[in-house]
């Protein structure tokens, strides 16, 4: 094909898709327009973002071109987030919602009357790129996730080019501004590449871009700082926009192709020079240009829906009329006997085969392609009989060790990684370096550790980024963890937000199976950032995403290494979830053998009969490892001061948004009796805010019944025992509210409920100036032994 001939086809092309995205906007009938409009023709409620619209569909063309021309397999990632009617108009060209959906969006014109009337519509299709349109890996909605998503999506896919469309509004985002240091960690000789090209269209809803006022030196020396290649493309240069496109594309698959082939030949490319395109088109290009003497295309006026009272005004209709007869889309299409839409042969001449069309890539599909893990031993990595309960150890370490000995199981898979920001060895993981190493692509030094060009860890300082990628990397069907500090992970809570929509919103789909769990664990954690700070000391993401639906977020908080080692491998053959394990990095007492966790992790609930009396007169529970041990402290002090008291103890190690314990335990809500009791006192000892398990409990009859303790927002630089001391977690505030629920019951009298508070608020008082005078915590604490 001649270059004349590509360029009169993408232009056809382009005009298709322009009319269509416009059809879904305004029409809910004459969607061909083969009549001038009538107001009757209008939607009553006009939705959408025309604004980026062209700019897809102009991309979506040039990826095709690529795909005929090169038969390699694309997926393209859509930043700008409402420009959904552009996508779905190409989805509908090259066949995709027609083969997906045959019956509801048929090829021909029914199937355009079906996504005109849906779009926007209530129970329709969304404003923008969603899991129930094929291709799409992105729930769309919030800008900034797109380029990261796309990166994660290319690790280990070497054949992949991820095409990642960036707004130049969605480029001020932070996400999307860290994200363009992953060209750090793309290793060309085993990944495959992203294509970024950033749209600047020079307006965001109300205002200008900082990209669309740069010049085109500024642009390319930030981008060249960045460690890419720009390459310009602007409709206001001289030669044809069609042609700069086109040739800006080849240049970024030759450019792309040579670092493969040079990497996978064997040679160390350092700092490899990725393209990026840097592509100015009017915003609203192609659409009306003023109303009333407005500037409409080219400024921020054509954001959302121009023109945009049709339904009723005269002007405003006979603008639309005009502008989609510009299109002369009557000429691009015929109808067969059947009734099927014959697209131009120029069009169709762009329409990739059914199998690498950008709407059935495979990999965009990753329940199909999933392979589960290989699973480590847990016999051979737990802590065994020999170990005496109550003997201390280190969770965080075991969960290192379960990854070393993945990485080293699936090896061949390539289907495995960590992301971390810069924290593998400060959350204690660092016996993953045995089998593998931190990717890193830029230069080395002689003394840096634990690096190299195929690592499999992937660490970067950015929660951002890194959850981003780790999204891109599960919903192609692969497995991951982002491990990093609990404060921080705050930080990742509106993008765990839309990867929970995603996968709900997946659930529906006929088309779309199961996805491997996205898995977040929380480490260093508040009761030990002592030395840090009160800025460490934040648990908040634990209790936000408990507010997500139940099915996809399971929050789990292992009392001990073994029960680590368990909900570590339950996490990884999990589907559809967001998993968060809560694990603590410092050394504290085991509590269970691994059958016994195990038979735990089940219910997600547990009596330890092992430190419980039989008809307690009173209920000590705890959800979390460090508040765990303050909790079986208590127990001991209690019951040297009261021997004839009966106490249960009770470890919770799951939460959902509906309740304590997984939903197994949920839906037999009677066992909330048999294990809290029918009518005794709780006090219930939770990592993270008490509102939290306040809200999971609400709905219990009993819970009136429960004195819920928890971190409340009190904190410093101290010792680690004094974390509990200011937030009322420590065992000695334990014992006070313990003494206060027999009291209430008539267990005790009331002088030896005061004894036992007055000598608690003693031993508080001591520790306070003993801790000031010494600056650490008593030996009788700081390696306190249990015992029964």
């Amino acid at each position: 094909m001649t270059q004349a001939t590509e360029i009169t086809a993408l232009k056809k092309f382009v005009r298709a898709t322009n009319f269509l995205a416009t059809s879904q906007i305004y029409l809910k009938n004459n969607v061909l327009h083969k009549k001038p409009l009538s107001h009757n023709d209008i939607k009553p409620r006009l939705l959408g973002h025309w604004g980026t619209c062209p700019g897809i569909n102009f991309v979506y063309a040039n990826i095709n071109r690529l795909i005929v021309n090169k038969n390699r397999p694309f997926i393209y990632l859509v930043g700008p987030g409402h420009g959904f009617p552009a996508v779905q108009a190409n989805l509908f060209v090259e066949g995709s919602l027609s083969h997906y959906y045959p019956d509801v969006i048929p090829y021909n014109e029914d199937g355009l009357i079906d996504i005109c009337n849906k779009f926007s519509a209530a129970y329709g299709y969304p404003s923008h790129a969603n899991p129930e349109a094929p291709g799409q890996i992105l729930e769309g909605g919030e800008l900034g996730y797109s380029l990261s998503v796309g990166f994660g999506a290319v690790l280990d896919n070497p054949d992949l080019i991820a095409t990642v469309l960036i707004g130049d509004g969605e480029a001020e985002t932070g996400p999307l501004a860290a994200s363009w240091y992953a060209n750090r960690l793309i290793n060309p000789a085993t990944d495959g590449a992203v294509l970024p090209i950033v749209h600047i269209n020079g307006y965001k809803i109300s205002g200008p871009t900082r990209m669309g006022r740069m010049s085109h030196e500024e642009l390319e020396l930030e981008f060249r700082g960045l460690g890419y290649h720009p390459i310009i493309v602007d409709d206001e240069l001289e030669e044809d926009v069609y042609i700069q496109m086109a040739q800006a594309m080849d240049t970024s698959y030759d450019m792309i192709n040579d670092l493969q082939a040079r990497a996978r030949q064997g040679e160390d490319i350092v700092k490899p020079r990725w393209p990026v395109i840097l592509m100015r088109t009017a915003k609203g290009w192609t659409g009306v240009e003023e109303d009333n003497g407005e500037k409409l295309a080219g400024n921020c006026d054509s954001h959302q829906v121009i023109v945009n009272k049709c339904a009723t005004n005269k002007q405003h209709l006979d603008a639309l009329d005009a502008w989609l007869a510009s299109y002369k889309f009557n000429e691009l299409y015929e109808m067969n006997a059947q009734g099927e839409l014959i697209f131009d042969k120029d069009i169709q001449s762009l329409i990739p085969t059914k199998e690498i069309c950008c709407g059935r890539q495979h990999l965009a599909y990753g329940g199909e392609v999933v392979r589960a893990l290989a699973n480590p031993d847990l016999n051979k990595l737990s802590y065994g009989p020999e170990v005496p309960r109550g003997q201390r150890g280190y969770s965080m370490n075991k969960m290192g060790e379960w990854m070393r000995d993945a990485f080293k199981l699936n090896r061949d898979q390539r289907n495995l990684r960590i992301f971390s920001p810069d924290e593998t060895y400060s959350n204690q993981l660092q016996a993953v370096f045995e089998e593998t190493a931190r990717a890193w692509q830029w230069p080395m030094e002689e003394w840096d550790k634990d690096m190299a060009r195929d690592g499999r860890v992937v660490e970067l300082l950015s929660e951002n980024l890194l959850f981003g990628m780790l999204h891109g990397y599960t919903v192609t069907g692969r497995h991951g963890m982002l491990p990093t500090y609990e404060a921080f992970s705050q930080v990742i809570s509106s993008m765990a937000d839309q990867y929970c929509k995603y996968v709900y919103a997946s659930q529906g789909v006929h088309f779309r199976k199961p996805l491997p769990s996205c898995n977040v664990v929380l480490s260093s954690l508040l009761e030990r950032q002592d030395h840090n700070g009160y800025s460490h000391q934040n648990p908040s993401f634990l209790g936000a995403m408990l507010e997500k639906h139940p099915k996809i977020i399971s929050a789990y908080l292992p009392a001990d290494a073994n029960s680590t080692l368990v909900y570590t491998e339950q996490a990884y053959a999990g589907r559809d979830k967001l998993n968060i394990i809560v694990a603590g990095k410092k050394e504290l007492p085991q509590w269970l053998n691994l059958e016994e966790a195990r038979k735990q992790a089940k219910d997600g609930v547990m009596v330890w009969d092992f430190a419980s009396d039989e008809n307690p007169d009173v209920v000590m529970a705890a959800c979390g490892d460090y508040v765990t041990q303050e909790s079986m402290a208590s127990l001991v002090l209690i019951r040297e001061m009261l021997p004839k008291v009966r106490i249960r103890f009770v470890s919770v190690t799951e939460l959902t948004s509906s309740g304590l314990g997984s939903l197994e335990f949920q839906a037999k809500p009677w066992l909330m009796d048999e294990v809290f009791t029918a009518d005794k006192g709780v006090v219930f000892n939770y990592h993270g805010y008490p509102n939290t398990i306040k809200k999971l409990v609400f709905d219990y009859k009993g819970s009136k019944r429960f004195r819920i303790k928890g971190y409340e927002e009190e904190g410093s630089t101290t010792t680690p025992f004094d974390m509990g001391v200011r937030n009322g977690t420590s065992r000695y505030h334990l014992v006070i509210d313990m003494a206060y629920k027999l009291f209430q019951q008539g267990v005790i009298d009331e002088t030896q409920h005061v004894a036992i508070t007055t000598d608690m608020l003693q031993r508080l008082v001591e520790h306070r100036n003993y801790i000031k005078a010494h600056g650490v915590d008593p030996e009788n604490i700081e390696n306190w032994v249990w015992t029964r």
